[in-house]
């Protein structure tokens, strides 16, 4: 079931990375729905993995390193989210 979990995290952790290439993608393009659709996606996935981060039977640095990955995207989702 860990093993499961582990993936799980990872799995959010790569679809996370690749939602915020596509609102690179977006942003380079001008392409606003798609970048609105990508934010909410973004911000879903981010507080799925903060769900399953703070229920699982992780070790304590792999425990660090979610939450430090967590805080970086959310830092990040904040920044894109403010209007320029």
């Amino acid at each position: 079931m860990q093993s499961n979990i582990r993936q799980d995290i990872k799995n959010l952790e790569d679809e996370i990375l690749r939602v915020e290439e596509n609102i690179v993608e977006f942003l380079g393009v001008n392409y606003d729905k798609g970048i609105k659709r990508s934010l909410h996606q973004l911000e879903t996935d981010l507080k799925y993995l903060s769900i399953i981060a703070n229920g699982a039977p992780i070790e304590k640095n792999e425990d660090r390193k979610i939450m430090d990955f967590l805080r970086i995207h959310y830092n990040y989702l904040q920044k894109l989210s403010v209007p320029a």
